[in-house]
């Protein structure tokens, strides 16, 4: 009697993609040396070895996806580990001895103790090998930007199950959104944990479609919940959150997917979010309409899409913010620019990402897309054209320094928590999502010293007079209709 042929996950995740490119089934059964029903119960179960491969639960060449008693304690461990990668933190058996004693006790399994036999078939089902470390030389010789398996077998898989509309990548950039040109050479030589510039930061999370019809409202992560240039406002045009380091945590992350969750099942749609595989971005429960996809970390796609869409919205960003202040300087007014000042600039600069830079950006990190795109992208204004206003107006713009270059001077902060060897570091929440709720008592942030005494809010007369004033403006240019349905609007709505 021939014995039934076990098929590890990896060669799973080939039969798969191998159906799902088109492959006649029979033909792939024979390539393998499988059984047809063989193949369709692979098939049938392709979710889970998908699930599988894509969380590093399970070595790929492992052959069955069977759990451990404790599954609660393995994934925390698994969890702590794919941290200490990340952070490229060595890991040995008597740590994660140690760590998997320490989870225990913190789950309440008071009846487990971490055997070397425990240990042994804990790195048998993840495919952990512990090596001395390759001096750094070695590293140099990979080959850089080949593509991993992940890439390579898991990823397309998704994509076949989704169309492009309905395939967002997430990411997040810090930013100084007070940093001018002259302090640049300042800021260079200063760390951004501490002091002036740290109450400066912000964290700004995008997300975009694969084919840049869609983009999703700008998460902003804040320092203080309640900011003085919040007061009297009711709504913003972004999602506000707060933290005491401005960064991404986990409960930052979980609330904004369940959000987005529940947006997309309002939409009756079914969508797969690519996220980084960073410390802050965990598992989340109970998505209805969201399927959380963790890529490898400092895998080429990711540098390439950091490079393109968060790029260009802080090079709109900062060209924003020299115009501001040049106006200010060529008005001799003080320059101001309060938190919610940089929100709404941030907003207006997303709005301003064309479908064309995003759809170039995924196809330069590897996803080959087919798209309408006329290739007259023409959203960048000249590098000289910003910089030389600049200097006319006296802005002290260091020389030989590009907008691109100013732009990422602050791409290298921290972007979220950071545990330490010992415990979880989280940061302490104060979020404040819903609209009303920006009230109470007020946190001074940097921008918010220009402010000065408080400013009486506009009156409705106030409001439509100045509405007037914007309507003979624009009377005077050559604008399309739409922007007469948005004064009617903004009028209906005073």
């Amino acid at each position: 009697v021939r014995r039934k042929k076990s098929i590890s996950i990896e060669e799973k995740i080939d039969i798969i993609s191998a159906v799902e490119s088109g492959k006649k089934k029979a033909d792939v059964a024979a390539e393998y040396g499988i059984k047809k029903n063989s193949l369709s119960s692979i098939m049938k179960n392709k979710e889970k070895v998908l699930e599988a491969f894509e969380s590093l639960r399970f070595d790929p060449k492992r052959k069955r996806l069977r759990t451990a008693f404790h599954t609660d304690l393995e994934e925390a461990l698994v969890r702590w580990y794919r941290i200490a990668q990340c952070l490229k933190v060595p890991v040995n058996g008597p740590m994660l001895r140690l760590k998997a004693n320490d989870f225990a006790q913190k789950l309440g399994h008071s009846d487990f103790r971490c055997s070397n036999g425990w240990l042994d078939r804990f790195k048998s089902r993840y495919g952990l090998v512990f090596r001395a470390q390759p001096v750094r030389a070695a590293a140099t010789t990979a080959a850089v930007g080949a593509p991993t398996p992940w890439y390579r077998n898991v990823l397309p898989c998704y994509l076949n199950d989704y169309q492009p509309k309905n395939v967002f990548y997430i990411q997040e950039t810090v930013l100084l959104y007070q940093l001018l040109p002259h302090n640049t050479f300042a800021f260079k030589g200063e760390t951004c944990s501490v002091g002036k510039l740290s109450r400066e930061r912000i964290t700004v999370v995008v997300g975009t479609n694969m084919d840049g019809s869609e983009k999703l409202p700008l998460l902003v992560i804040g320092k203080n919940k309640n900011p003085r240039s919040f007061k009297d406002v009711k709504s913003l045009p972004v999602d506000y959150e707060a933290n005491d380091m401005a960064w991404m945590t986990s409960e930052v992350f979980e609330q904004w997917m369940s959000k987005l969750d529940g947006r997309f099942q309002a939409q009756q749609r079914r969508v797969v979010i690519l996220v980084d595989s960073l410390p802050a971005h965990t598992e989340v429960k109970n998505l209805m309409s969201v399927k959380l996809v963790f890529s490898p970390p400092d895998s080429s796609s990711c540098r390439t899409m950091k490079q393109g869409v968060i790029r260009s919205l802080k090079v709109k960003y900062r060209s924003q913010q020299i115009k501001r202040f040049v106006d200010c300087v060529e008005g001799k007014k003080e320059y101001m620019l309060t938190l919610l000042d940089a929100i709404e600039m941030l907003h207006l600069c997303w709005r301003n990402i064309t479908p064309e830079t995003i759809v170039k950006n995924y196809n330069e990190a590897g996803f080959k897309l087919e798209t309408k795109a006329n290739g007259n992208d023409t959203e960048f204004q000249s590098d000289f054209d910003v910089i030389a206003h600049a200097q006319a107006a006296g802005v002290e713009f260091p020389e030989g320094l590009s907008l691109e270059e100013y732009a990422a001077l602050d791409d290298s902060l921290e972007i979220c928590e950071i545990p330490t060897n010992n415990e979880r570091m989280c940061a302490k929440e104060s979020t404040s999502g819903k609209a009303g709720s920006f009230v109470g008592d007020e946190d001074e942030d940097e921008g918010d010293r220009f402010l000065g005494a408080d400013q009486p809010l506009p009156s409705k007369n106030e409001a439509l007079s100045a509405l007037d004033t914007l309507r003979k403006f624009l009377r005077s240019q050559d604008m399309n209709y739409s922007l007469h349905d948005s004064l009617a609007d903004l009028e209906n709505f005073i």
